[in-house]
């Protein structure tokens, strides 16, 4: 059996992935704070400066792209009581109803973003002062050219491991726009979960009791496939994308009740397929009676025909605890299954050829 202890990540994590995973407590907190102090007087306070976003605005739209957008679907899940229409765009252009009334968070680790860049130039047209969140690049020089608010985060990692950074400025963003409370004591009993969970995942705690090395181990070699319901459904996306980035191996992602009505048929044909697979359940301790009993289900169905399968709750007591107990879980999970198949877990090469060749058939 493969060891996943500290020689193994000695021999094999040369980019410290493993770092930046042990320190999304460290991230939170201090992406929270800095954001919260960055936007005193943004939002129409004595002294703000012109342009300014909206106080209250009627809608909000955070841009981004794979690490730089998830921590948006996270923080979007915790605020199920949000008290205007909110929408993630992974994409070129912006939602019609986008106006100067609507707060546009655009959030790019490198600031190079070529999809984000176009959402803030569209957003500029209709009048909008997006809040702008990077590392530098374009879109931190562009917001000190126009004057827009600028959220720096530090560079010089990956989007999918500054997950800390990226996500707490739209949550203090969303606070000082009036659109939900103070979330401090919330990101204090996560941090507090996160770092426990640190002891109990990382390479030091041994194979018999550290569950993110046992799921790694019934991962290997397996289609993974990750199903989220209610607030776990962005948690499962970003497992998908941990285990395409990390251990770059295929994964796929969906949510219930949805994929009761569609994927379910397609388990039940090519059994090679369905054996070649691992289904992960993610369902929220606190969640919806009728979504656990659908996960159960579920579950069973799958089981039935040939599918392996693992179900994982949520730990903590608020929203945000749970759903960043998952993402912890699934980071080191995704780690240990790049370490299984001899991968360092940080390079993307693949995703930057692609766009090397993008750029240059665009002429961009």
């Amino acid at each position: 059996m493969t060891d996943l202890g500290p020689a193994r990540v000695a021999e094999l994590d040369r980019s410290d992935m493993l770092g930046a995973i042990a320190g999304l407590p460290r991230q939170l907190t201090a992406g929270y704070a800095v954001a919260r102090s960055g936007l005193s007087g943004v939002f129409g306070e004595a002294g703000a400066a012109a342009p300014a976003p909206p106080s209250r605005p009627t809608g909000v739209v955070v841009c981004g792209m794979g690490g730089s957008a998830i921590g948006a679907d996270l923080v979007l899940a915790c605020l199920p009581g949000l008290p205007v229409p909110a929408a993630v765009v992974r994409g070129y252009g912006l939602p019609a109803w986008v106006g100067p009334d609507a707060l546009v968070v655009a959030v790019s680790y490198s600031g190079d973003t070529e999809e984000t860049l176009t959402c803030v130039a569209e957003a500029l047209e209709r009048g909008c002062t997006p809040v702008c969140v990077a590392s530098g690049g374009a879109l931190a020089a562009l917001a000190g050219e126009r004057g827009l608010p600028l959220l720096t985060v530090p560079a010089g990692g990956q989007p999918r491991a500054s997950l800390g950074y990226l996500s707490m400025p739209l949550l203090a963003t969303l606070a000082a726009a009036g659109l939900c409370a103070d979330f401090s004591a919330d990101v204090g009993e996560t941090v507090a979960l996160l770092r426990a969970g640190n002891e109990a995942l990382g390479p030091q705690a041994p194979d018999a009791t550290n569950a993110a090395m046992q799921l790694a181990r019934r991962l290997h070699e397996k289609q993974a496939v990750v199903y989220g319901a209610g607030l776990t459904v962005p948690a499962a996306r970003r497992w998908k994308g941990q285990v395409n980035e990390n251990a770059k191996a295929p994964a796929f992602w969906n949510e219930l009740p949805e994929l009761d009505h569609n994927e379910l048929m397609g388990w039940t044909s090519l059994p090679h397929v369905a054996a070649a697979t691992l289904a992960v359940f993610l369902e929220d301790a606190q969640g919806e009676a009728r979504l656990l009993r659908r996960a159960e289900l579920t579950a069973a169905e799958l089981e039935a025909r040939g599918v392996a399968v693992e179900r994982v709750e949520t730990r903590g007591a608020s929203r945000l605890a749970r759903l960043f107990s998952l993402v912890q879980l699934g980071d080191y999970a995704s780690f240990y299954l790049a370490l299984l198949y001899g991968v360092d877990p940080t390079p993307v090469e693949a995703i930057e050829d692609f766009k090397a060749k993008l750029a240059g058939a665009t002429g961009a």
